[in-house]
C-alpha cells in the first residue's frame, strides 16, 4: 500500500475530512507541539522560559515527557531505533567474570557501581551502559583504561579483586543478535531488549520514528486519544488508571456509540452520560472527568479549524 493510500485511510478511519482539519489553514507540526507543551504541564517542570524552537532539543525532550505513553504503544523497538538513527549510536559494553572481596558481606562493590552509573544487565556479567549515557571521546584504548579507573577502579574499595575480559565502546548499529527456540528470560534477553526506547536515541528522534509510523502530535490528537487528552487535567493517579484501562475505556464507547473507533471529533460531540459510564470505576467522579475531557476534545477541535457542538 503506497503512502498516500496509508494517509488517506487513516483520514477516513476517524472521518475527519481533509480540507477542514488538515488544510493550508491548519496549524504546522511545530506549532502543535508547542501548543501540547503549554497545553500539558509537567510536575518539576520549569515554567518560566517559554519553550521555543530555538532550542529544538529542550522542545523535544519536553513534548517526548507528554508522549511516553504514546511511545510505549508505537510499536517502536530499540533495535529499530537504533538502525535508523542517521549517526553513529556508540554504547559501552563490558564483561565482568569474577569480583571477590575479603569482606563477607561485599561482595557486589562491582555490581552496585554499574547499576549507579545506568548500565543495564544483558546476560550473567555481561553489561551495556545505554547511548544516551555513553560519553564521548571513548575510542582510544587509553581513553578507556582511563575511564574505566577513574569510573569504577577509584570508586571500590582496594580488597576487591576482579576480571573484565572485555571493555568495549561501540557503535550499536555494527551489532547484531540472534536467538532461536529460548524464550525464557533472562537467558532470552538479546542486548537491544535490555534498552529503553529512551536509552538509545535522542527525543528529536524519537518523535521522528513516531511520525514516520503515522504517530504525529496532529495525528495522536485527530484519533482521540484518551490518555493524551486527559494528562491536561488528570491527576497522577487519575491518568495511570486512564492508561491502565484505556482499552476498556475505548470497548466501552464503541458499543455506547455504535462506532467503529471513537476519535477526537467523536469525543467533542459525545454526551457527558455516555462518557461518564465508559469511565465508571477507573476515576473517582467519572461524570466530572467525562465533561472535562470533552471540554478538552473540543478545544482540540477549534485548535485545529474544527467546529464543536454550541
Amino acid at each position: 500500500m503506497s503512502a498516500v493510500k496509508r494517509i488517506a485511510g487513516f483520514f477516513e478511519k476517524v472521518r475527519v475530512p481533509l480540507g477542514r482539519l488538515s488544510g493550508p489553514g491548519s496549524p504546522k507540526d511545530e506549532d502543535l507541539i508547542l501548543a501540547v507543551i503549554s497545553r500539558i504541564e509537567v510536575a518539576g517542570e520549569d515554567l518560566s522560559v517559554p519553550a521555543t524552537f530555538e532550542d529544538s532539543d529542550a522542545v523535544y525532550k519536553k513534548l517526548m515527557v507528554r508522549l511516553d505513553w504514546q511511545l510505549k504503544n508505537s510499536g517502536l523497538t530499540p533495535e529499530e531505533l537504533i538502525r535508523s538513527y542517521p549517526y553513529e549510536v556508540r554504547s559501552l559494553l563490558l564483561l565482568k567474570s569474577y569480583e571477590k572481596t575479603k569482606k563477607k558481606n561485599d561482595s557486589t562493590v562491582f555490581k552496585d557501581r554499574l547499576i549507579e552509573m545506568g548500565f543495564k544487565a544483558v546476560q550473567p556479567g555481561v553489561w551495556v551502559l545505554p547511548p544516551t549515557r555513553t560519553p564521548q571521546g571513548l575510542e582510544s584504548q587509553d581513553a578507556m583504561r582511563l575511564w574505566f579507573r577513574q569510573n569504577l577502579a577509584k570508586k571500590v574499595t582496594k580488597s576487591v579483586d576482579y576480571v573484565f575480559p572485555f571493555i568495549a565502546s561501540v557503535d550499536l548499529k555494527r551489532v547484531i543478535s540472534e536467538r532461536r527456540g529460548i524464550r525464557k528470560m533472562p537467558m532470552a534477553r538479546t542486548l537491544f531488549a535490555a534498552l529503553s526506547l529512551e536509552e538509545v536515541a535522542p527525543p528529536s528522534h524519537l518523535y521522528a520514528a513516531m511520525k514516520a509510523k503515522g504517530r504525529s502530535v496532529k495525528e495522536i490528537i485527530l484519533t482521540g486519544d484518551i490518555p493524551l487528552l486527559s494528562s491536561a487535567f488528570a491527576d497522577e493517579k487519575e491518568l495511570e488508571a486512564i492508561k491502565t484501562n484505556e482499552l476498556e475505556i475505548g470497548v466501552r464507547l464503541r458499543g455506547a456509540t455504535g462506532l467503529g473507533a471513537v476519535n477526537l471529533e467523536d469525543l467533542a460531540n459525545l454526551g457527558p452520560e455516555t462518557l461518564a459510564k465508559a469511565l465508571e470505576g477507573f476515576v473517582p467522579h467519572p461524570k466530572d472527568f467525562g465533561q472535562r475531557l470533552i471540554v478538552e476534545a473540543q478545544h482540540w477541535m477549534r485548535h485545529l479549524g474544527g467546529t464543536v457542538p454550541t
